[in-house]
């Protein structure tokens, strides 16, 4: 059982990878959303064969905040539907607190698996160009919440020329295959409380990424 991961490099640099376009840090967003803590913009990553939409929570404040990417916006269960954890509840309390945070719109399954998991490297290192580039982060504390095999690699984060704004990670991997203990947490609690993402992130000691 996989309980925590941090972000390694030991998974194979996926061929054209999207995560090398400079359009990353440019793409087109529209602010939807402004509250006195934070501004809530709709983002739209340049991948294929079409954009990808994404919900970012940029802080008001200054000061840098540990930053949140989330691979997945809601997590059905595969064997009752009407069983659906949000994870946009999640992004709005993080950016309350000063932590900027991007949600793909993304559906997951479990325990059956979706397809589409393992196949989105590029797309969350995308998400995590564009937060870089338009909230004040820290580049110590990056999070990246959602299926293990979907974290980006090293190769894909020298790639993006991004390594000067991520120089460390770790994840709370959900929805994958071997992602078993933390996915029924969610799941049995119908939710994911920000105090379990913190707290994880306090017991691990985070990889070095330069």
């Amino acid at each position: 059982m996989k309980a925590r991961t941090a972000l390694l490099s030991s998974l194979l640099l996926i061929p054209c990878s999207l995560a090398a376009q400079p359009t990353c840090r440019q793409a087109s967003a529209t602010a939807v959303e402004h509250t006195r803590a934070f501004t809530i913009y709709t983002v739209s990553l340049p991948t294929r064969p079409r954009p990808l939409v994404a919900k970012a929570f940029v802080p008001n404040a200054g000061s840098p905040g540990a930053a949140f990417v989330f691979s997945l916006s809601t997590l059905v269960g595969s064997d009752d539907p009407s069983v659906r954890v949000q994870m946009m509840p999640v992004a709005t309390e993080l950016a309350t607190q000063g932590r900027p945070t991007i949600v793909l719109q993304r559906e997951l399954t479990w325990p059956e698996v979706a397809k589409s998991v393992g196949h989105l490297q590029a797309e969350v290192l995308c998400a995590e160009q564009w937060l870089a580039a338009h909230a004040i982060v820290r580049p110590d504390d990056w999070a990246f919440v959602g299926p293990h095999e979907d974290l980006p690699t090293f190769e894909q984060l020298l790639a993006a020329g991004g390594s000067s704004s991520m120089t460390f990670a770790w994840g709370y991997p959900i929805a994958g295959p071997d992602d078993y203990g933390n996915t029924e947490l969610v799941i049995h609690d119908r939710s994911l409380p920000v105090a379990r993402l913190l707290v994880f992130n306090q017991v691990i000691e985070p990889l070095p990424l330069i």
